[in-house]
Parts: C-alpha cells; sequence; structure tokens
C-alpha cells in the first residue's frame, strides 16, 4: 500500500505565533484521510443548515462529510479575523509555496482542498483538480484548470471498460446549450452547496473569516460560467500550434 499524500499549510499569525494543519490523501483516490473530530460540534450534523440539494442518506450520515473536516481545520485558527495579514506556507511533495495574504484569502484556499476531498458528492468531483493543488490560484489558472479536468473527465468516462464506466450520450442540455453545459450546471449546484455551507459556518465561528473564505469560493461559481467564452477566446493563440496540424 502506497503512503499517503500529504499537504501541509503553515500559518504565521500576527501575534508572532504558528499554526500548521497537516492533510493526508489517500495515494491513489486523493481522498481525505484525516480523522474527524472526536466530538463533533453540532453544526456538522447533516440536517443542520443541510444544502439544499443535499443527496446523502440521513440513515447513512449523521453528519455532513465536509463540514466534519472543515472543523478540524478551522479550529485552531478560530482567533483570526477576515482582513488579518497572514503568511502561509503551503508544502506539497513537488513544491513549497509562500505568501502573504489575508486570513480570509489563506481559509479560502484551506476549505476549497478540503470541500473537494471529504466526501461531498457534489464537491467531490472537483477532487482530480485537488489532487493537483494549485494554492491562491487566479480566475483564469483557476477557469483552465476547471475546462481541462471536465473535458478530461468526459475522455475517461467515455474510454472507461464497461464494467467501470459505460460510455455516456451527450445529455438534452448538452447538446442545446453547448460542449460545457454540465460543467455549468455543476457550478450552479457548487454554488448552491457553498450558500448552505456558509449557513452552517455562520453558526460555528463568532467571527467572519470562515464565511467569507466560502464567499470567496463562490465568487467562482458565478464568474467562472460568465467568463468562459471570453477566457476561452483570450487563451486561443496560445493553441494555434494544435489548430495547424
Amino acid at each position: 500500500m502506497s503512503a499517503p499524500l500529504r499537504i501541509r499549510y503553515r500559518f504565521d499569525l500576527p501575534d508572532g505565533s504558528q499554526k500548521t494543519l497537516d492533510f493526508l490523501f489517500d495515494a491513489a483516490s486523493f481522498r481525505l484521510s484525516n480523522p474527524p473530530p472526536a466530538d463533533p460540534p453540532f453544526w456538522t450534523e447533516l440536517g443542520f443548515n443541510r444544502c439544499a440539494n443535499c443527496p446523502l442518506s440521513a440513515e447513512r450520515h449523521s453528519h455532513c462529510p465536509a463540514a466534519l473536516q472543515m472543523a478540524a481545520a478551522l479550529e485552531p485558527l478560530k482567533a483570526l479575523v477576515s482582513f488579518d495579514t497572514v503568511g502561509v506556507t503551503v508544502a506539497q511533495s513537488e513544491r513549497t509555496v509562500y505568501v502573504e495574504t489575508t486570513a480570509q484569502q489563506a481559509m479560502s484556499s484551506v476549505l476549497g482542498l478540503v470541500m473537494a476531498t471529504a466526501g461531498c458528492p457534489w464537491t467531490d468531483r472537483l477532487r482530480p483538480m485537488a489532487r493537483f493543488h494549485l494554492p491562491f490560484a487566479n480566475e483564469a489558472e483557476t477557469l483552465y484548470r476547471s475546462v481541462t479536468m471536465f473535458l478530461l473527465s468526459r475522455e475517461i468516462a467515455c474510454t472507461a471498460p464497461a464494467s467501470d464506466a459505460a460510455p455516456r450520450e451527450p445529455s438534452r442540455s448538452q447538446t442545446e446549450q453547448g460542449p460545457f453545459a454540465a460543467l455549468e450546471e455543476l457550478y450552479r449546484n457548487l454554488h448552491v452547496v457553498n450558500r448552505d455551507m456558509s449557513r452552517r459556518l455562520g453558526a460555528a465561528t463568532n467571527t467572519d473569516p470562515a464565511r467569507n473564505a466560502i464567499a470567496l469560493l463562490d465568487s467562482y461559481t458565478t464568474l467562472l460560467p460568465a467568463a468562459l467564452d471570453r477566457r476561452l477566446e483570450e487563451l486561443r493563440p496560445l493553441f494555434e500550434a494544435w489548430q495547424t496540424q
């Protein structure tokens, strides 16, 4: 069995102290394998401000899997306020990144990683992006990674053995609205998840950086679909060599 993969976030806090968050992931699936809190807070219960589009069964899931992991990640950072300046070192096996940014921006990067890998059926579709985690990605980088992930998911689905996944026919929405209709639909559902997760977090902390962090994540669910055509047109010159073949 392969050793788990690790991503470490180290925070240099305004008071001079440091806090470290270690995230461990299954080497094959990249699912988050950190243990949940031994005594989960009430706001992690599945029925508390449950996402309107949540498909999980209450009989099988007493708690929201993403909220459980968020609870563990937020606890060491609970003293921060949104516009505190923090130094953040993100250590991965391939590279180490350091930035100075606001607490809410730093938490947004952490919560995005957690949500994509903790087991939420909607955000789980972003797990391939999390496997190649790019901390503090901007809009253009996020769109490029999102679109390439989406297209690769279609290729893998179409070429998978029949026992694993049957090729899917394009949906009506895809044929009528264009090749990225399913990606845009995913982002609409992610917006619902972010909106309702923000309500959970409102009960979780007395300060606002966690909710603001979710708001930053949610901005991409509305900006990216709207910017899709424009951004892809901006990227067209990069692919000139492919167009001549």
